[in-house]
């Protein structure tokens, strides 16, 4: 080949790929920015778990940076292993041969950065797959790729939600391909960066139940899909606890903090709730379980028959499972959001409803997490100015007054779209 073959061939893919091309862009733009909480504990972690630490103790940043705007103790993640893993790599081979933190907060972007990336493609790929028509899959795809909330809490986050509702996704896609090892692998390397999908592992098993299938195929298929499910989460969450000899506690601890913990995108952002102390309030912590069993005995005879059907279903267990929850994080809502594209588009609805649920995940967390500390690798000062602002009188009664309407507005939303599609 020659140069001029080649050059006209790279010319050629950036032109069919300029969306992607102009998004990527756009994501490592962002590079110097991330969550002044969330990126401190990254950062903490990466440093500790490469030092042989345990990913669920607390560091001192300046024992390993030498940054004004990573100093401080920091506790440790409160995610299964893999992550902690993965940070621990990007500051062996992005921070100590650098030095440099901004160096290290763009390699913990990359993997998010490829997720987004790969949402997109996967969200207009299976909607033409299914039916829909290539300009109402275009758009989705420019929706997807370019979508603000999305954009905000993920790569500008420095959070990986997207990544666990990528292989969600995907594992939906083998369900409904017949291929139970490949939908348990990806389900289960979800559940493994992060438990938000362990509602729809039910799910699963009753669509390989209700397959057109002879008795011993559908019993074959409950358990390779199960054993991989398993498998990968014996290998991701339990197995690097022995091979790094880290104490279980601190992640045990950390699940059962899950209970425990009220505020972000509830109710209980306002309202106050101990839910550490025994008392009959005590059972909120659990009720999310509770409400996503409920969910399954009323959906037990509701149609599985198709893609369609799958993804609104999940997307209605996964609604009752976050709106009950006495602490939700905006980021986690990427499970909802492009998720809610499939059985919208894929009945001919129009994407009305998908914008008015990404629209006020956005308000809400504008008005959340301000953008200005976001920049505290830049601007050491940064989370001091945010929480001058944000208690600041009359904006903090304001703000708090606001967070508290955005989150009644969600149940409303989430419950109304359960009511008119279970």
């Amino acid at each position: 080949m020659s140069a001029a073959d080649f050059v006209h061939g790279v010319v050629s893919w950036l032109n069919r790929n300029r969306r992607y091309v102009l998004a990527m862009a756009l994501q490592l733009a962002l590079f110097p920015f991330g969550h002044w909480y969330d990126t401190r504990i990254f950062f903490g972690t990466g440093a500790g778990v490469a030092d042989g630490l345990s990913p669920y103790v607390r560091y001192d940043l300046i024992d390993y940076y030498n940054s004004p705007s990573l100093v401080g103790i920091v506790s440790g993640i409160g995610y299964p292993p893999p992550w902690a893993l993965f940070l621990a790599v990007t500051y062996y081979f992005a921070y100590l041969p650098t030095g440099s933190p901004f160096v290290m907060n763009l390699a913990i972007k990359l993997p998010i950065i490829a997720g987004n990336l790969a949402l997109a493609r996967f969200v207009t790929a299976k909607l033409q797959s299914e039916g829909c028509d290539s300009v109402t899959a275009s758009r989705a795809e420019l929706l997807v790729l370019f979508n603000p909330f999305l954009l905000y809490t993920s790569v500008f986050w420095n959070m990986f939600d997207t990544l666990v509702a990528l292989f969600v996704l995907v594992s939906l896609h083998f369900l409904d391909k017949d291929r139970p090892v490949a939908a348990g692998l990806a389900l289960g390397f979800s559940i493994a960066l992060k438990h938000l999908a362990l509602p729809l592992v039910p799910l699963a098993w009753l669509w390989i139940a209700r397959r057109p299938f002879p008795r011993e195929g559908r019993v074959h298929q409950f358990a390779t899909f199960t054993s991989a499910l398993l498998g990968i989460g014996i290998a991701l969450v339990i197995l690097p606890f022995y091979v790094f000899g880290w104490s279980v506690s601190g992640f045990s601890a950390a699940v059962s903090y899950q209970t425990m913990v009220s505020g972000g995108f509830t109710i209980y952002n306002t309202i106050p709730l101990d839910l550490g102390s025994p008392s009959v309030l005590s059972v909120l912590g659990y009720l999310p379980f509770i409400a996503v069993i409920g969910g399954y005995i009323v959906l037990r005879s509701r149609p599985l028959k198709d893609f369609r059907d799958l993804t609104e279903f999940a997307l209605i267990i996964l609604i009752v499972f976050m709106t009950t929850r006495t602490f939700l994080a905006e980021q986690n809502l990427a499970m909802i959001f492009p998720l809610i594209l499939f059985p919208e588009l894929l009945s001919n609805r129009g994407l009305r409803v998908a914008n008015r649920f990404w629209n006020l995940f956005l308000i809400y967390t504008l008005w959340n997490s301000i953008p200005i500390q976001f920049s505290f690798l830049i601007f050491p000062n940064a989370f001091d100015l945010t929480a001058a602002i944000t208690t600041s009188f009359p904006f903090g009664l304001i703000r708090q007054v606001f967070l508290f309407g955005c989150a009644i507005l969600w149940l409303l939303l989430g419950w109304n779209y359960i009511v008119r599609h279970a």
